[in-house]
């Protein structure tokens, strides 16, 4: 009998012992797949997220490109005038100059809540107006669409150094150029810089343009007489840049 209860022990004993490390494997199992579950949790969560973000982007890209492209229609109708002045046999340059310089401080100061009596043009070279009317126009669409834009200082130039808007055949061109280039980056860039000098560098971060407004822009504004490089875009990068650069560069 005392035989028969030990072997009963023993077997007891063997079989707890198996139990126990199959319960032990199956409580490994349970905590890897819980790990893979709660990595997969994770992953799902993360690309939830990052197609909330895209959705979300798209949604103020597209909001700020209606509102661009309204503005820009606006300002083509208005500078419609000034073009067909400009190709008057009897069009005076300096007078569509001062034209265009008010045109941009009427919509800027509409836009900003400045009066009209605030709204003069500075006085100097042309180059210093040209730089004034940027800033106006960036502080215009900044207002208006709600884009971040940004104007860099240029450096100081070389004493007698030309800067664009020196030469009278160029300024005109150059900053309706500089106008509808402005126009479309906003619409189709998260952030845009503008670089002024010798030359007009703007440059467009984020920049999603699948329509390719930028390249039009660029073709209008050759059209007008403007002196352009290359649009050079980086679908990769999401950035863009154009320069508007004085005749005959």
């Amino acid at each position: 009998m005392a035989i028969v209860l030990g072997i009963v022990v023993v077997v007891a004993a063997a079989a707890c012992a198996w139990l126990a490390a199959g319960r032990a494997k199956l409580a490994g199992r349970l905590a890897s797949t819980s790990a893979r579950a709660d990595a997969l949790a994770r992953e799902r969560d993360a690309l939830a997220a990052e197609r909330d973000d895209l959705a979300a982007r798209a949604d103020d890209l597209t909001r700020r490109s209606t509102a661009a492209e309204a503005a820009a229609e606006e300002a083509r109708a208005e500078l419609a005038a000034v073009v067909a002045a400009s190709s008057s046999a009897d069009a005076d340059g300096d007078g569509l100059w001062q034209l265009l310089l008010a045109h941009v401080a009427r919509r800027w100061g509409a836009m900003v809540g400045v009066p009209p009596d605030g709204r003069g043009v500075v006085a100097g070279p042309p180059a210093d107006q040209l730089a004034q009317a940027l800033s106006r126009e960036i502080e215009r669409l900044r207002e208006e669409v709600g884009v971040d834009v940004e104007m860099l200082a240029p450096d100081a130039p070389d004493p007698g150094a030309s800067r664009l808007g020196d030469d009278p055949d160029d300024r005109v061109p150059a900053l309706l150029a500089a106008l509808e280039l402005l126009g479309v980056l906003v619409s189709t860039a998260e952030k845009v810089t503008v670089s002024l000098g010798d030359q007009l560098v703007l440059t467009g971060e984020g920049w999603y343009d699948p329509t390719g407004e930028l390249a039009a822009a660029s073709s209008r504004a050759t059209a007008a007489g403007a002196t352009l490089g290359p649009v050079l875009a980086d679908e990769e990068e999401e950035r863009a840049e154009v320069i508007v650069r004085p005749g005959g560069r």
